[in-house]
């Protein structure tokens, strides 16, 4: 009866590990604090580990709840070198459509931007949407955007060509809805600083299983069914 109550539990641990999932979300709306001002940098700590509406950065707007498993990076880079140009993003307040306060290029010809969220060890990404305009309240056709992963830079997502909206109080909306185990990369400006980021809404998950916890399960199944069978050939 011991043994048997041991593998019970062991599988329900296993099938515990298999479904458990913590949805939480953090909505960045580069509200500032202390504010900056515009062409200001956007502050690296801005984002990182947030569990609460405000922080000693800035604030944000509460999703699914929050995410303290979670950071932020912020980077300009240039396209001809592919490489870093500068280790943060520029702030602005207005005229990017009808947004307010984005996050944009440090430089425009031969650079994007790149906001890229970091999770915990045990913890994926749930990229479900962001918003993007144009400035000075006009539309930017042909625009590049993408979502990619956060350390090989591959591409995950590619909605190039787009045109970005931003004529009047227009502004365009992505909805990638993307659950990612590792860091998580929205690139966005290629050649063009007049593009704004605001609203980028991610949680965090519980992330998949490593193989262990599968195998773990797999063998609670096998003792099951060994022990069923024995019991069957003993009745």
């Amino acid at each position: 009866m011991k043994t048997r109550s041991l593998i019970s539990s062991t599988l329900l641990l296993s099938t515990g590990a298999f479904f458990a999932v913590s949805a939480q979300a953090t909505i960045l709306t580069f509200d500032l604090d202390p504010a900056v001002g515009n062409y200001g940098d956007i502050p690296g700590a801005y984002g990182d580990n947030v569990n609460a509406a405000s922080d000693a950065v800035g604030s944000y707007s509460m999703g699914n709840g929050y995410t303290p498993n979670v950071t932020t990076e912020y980077r300009t880079w240039q396209i001809s070198t592919d490489t870093v140009a500068y280790n943060h993003l520029d702030f602005w307040d207005f005229n990017y459509g009808d947004l307010a306060n984005v996050a944009f290029s440090v430089t425009s010809a031969d650079h994007f931007a790149e906001i890229t969220l970091v999770p915990e060890p045990g913890w994926a990404i749930r990229l479900n949407s962001f918003d993007l305009a144009g400035y000075f309240k006009v539309d930017h056709p042909d625009s590049q955007v993408r979502i990619v992963d956060g350390d090989s830079k591959s591409t995950l997502i590619d909605y190039s060509p787009v045109t970005v909206l931003g004529a009047g109080s227009s502004y365009s909306t992505f909805t990638p809805n993307l659950t990612y185990s590792g860091a998580i990369s929205i690139r966005f400006g290629y050649n063009d600083w007049n593009i704004g980021i605001d609203n980028i809404n991610f949680d965090q998950v519980t992330a998949v299983p490593e193989p262990e916890t599968y195998a773990m399960l797999l063998a609670g199944l096998g003792l099951l069914g060994f022990m069923a069978r024995r019991k069957t050939q003993n009745a």
